[in-house]
């Protein structure tokens, strides 16, 4: 697993530095470099085997822009090299044999080309399978815990609103116990399924481990929230409903102004969460804050909140007051 993680690191390392967005300027580096090579090799009566240093722009275009792109290198390559020899066919031999030779490279850069657009896809592939838990398709913990870093720093720089919920599987080894594992995969493939079905496509979904599940909800305001949990209270109750005696107990904390720290907003919703499991499980409790405060300590007994919204054996209360 470890080398797997490594793998998709450095894939995605260079990914970023190749990504689809600087596509222009690879095109640009890889142009210039091949009329550099073309023109060193005009200028030198093609006395230089050039073939192998032209390689090297054909792969970086072929990674940043897929073997479409790279089919385009591969062919202004060969052309390159067919040009800038034909200053040299007195010397080394007829027009015909300058063209076969030219039509030999281009089946090489085509097969270049392909190797490294295929090689990118596979790294692409293991990146994403490393960022994804096995059994229910979402986000796993490490890449969870990405997201809610970039995404709480940029909602403390644009002062946008921000949502954490954290929700946890109650009697869920009993499932386990009585009806097998089997019955246990399929209940978190359902809820991940409910979860998915309930809440936005900007919405990160992810199961941090066992029965337990996290969502970040970006640029969301308070009502947005509500009926947010509302639709997925609905959701994740309608999926449990053949997985007696399993419900979820969930916690979301709502902040009007987000901070850089999500571990801290995290727990904020981790310790909502245990509230309502301190109450007999099986239900939401939601709280509003005005600001993250990482300074603060968050407890399951005191939670600072102007705003409450508590739902419990489908009982709902709300409740206002400083702390």
């Amino acid at each position: 697993m470890r080398s797997q993680l490594e793998l998709a690191d450095g894939a995605a390392a260079l990914n970023q530095l190749l990504r689809r967005g600087r596509l222009p300027l690879v095109w640009a580096v890889a142009a210039g470099a091949l009329l550099l090579l073309g023109f060193f090799r005009s200028v030198t009566d093609a006395q230089f085997a050039l073939a192998s240093a032209v390689i090297i722009p054909v792969c970086l275009v072929a990674w940043a822009g897929g073997f479409a792109h790279g089919v385009a290198a591969s062919i202004l390559a060969a052309l390159m090299w067919w040009i800038s020899g034909l200053s040299a066919i007195p010397l080394h031999g007829t027009p015909w044999i300058l063209l076969l030779n030219g039509l030999t490279r281009l089946l090489t850069y085509l097969f270049v080309a392909y190797l490294i657009a295929r090689v990118r896809m596979l790294l692409v592939q293991e990146s994403e399978r490393a960022r994804r838990d096995m059994l229910t398709g979402v986000l796993n913990r490490r890449a969870f815990h990405e997201a809610g870093y970039m995404e709480a720093q940029r909602a403390t720089r644009y002062q946008h609103p921000f949502a954490v919920m954290f929700i946890d599987l109650d009697r869920f080894k009993q499932l386990n116990d009585s009806r097998g594992h089997v019955a246990g995969d399929q209940a978190l493939a359902a809820v991940s399924q409910a979860l998915s079905r309930a809440l936005r496509v900007t919405d990160c979904i992810a199961r941090l481990g066992g029965d337990e599940f996290g969502v970040i909800l970006p640029e969301i305001d308070w009502t947005g929230a509500v009926a947010a949990e509302d639709k997925l209270s609905a959701e994740v109750a309608l999926a449990l409903r053949d997985f007696a005696p399993v419900s979820a107990s969930i916690g979301i904390a709502w902040f009007e102004r987000a901070c850089p720290d999500f571990e801290y907003m995290l727990r904020a919703a981790d310790a909502l969460m245990y509230r309502i499991k301190g109450d007999g499980a099986g239900g939401v409790c939601m709280q509003h804050y005005p600001i993250a405060d990482p300074r603060q300590a968050v407890t399951a007994e005191r939670l600072s909140s102007p705003t409450e919204i508590r739902r419990q054996s489908n009982v709902r209360t709300l409740s206002s007051g400083m702390p």
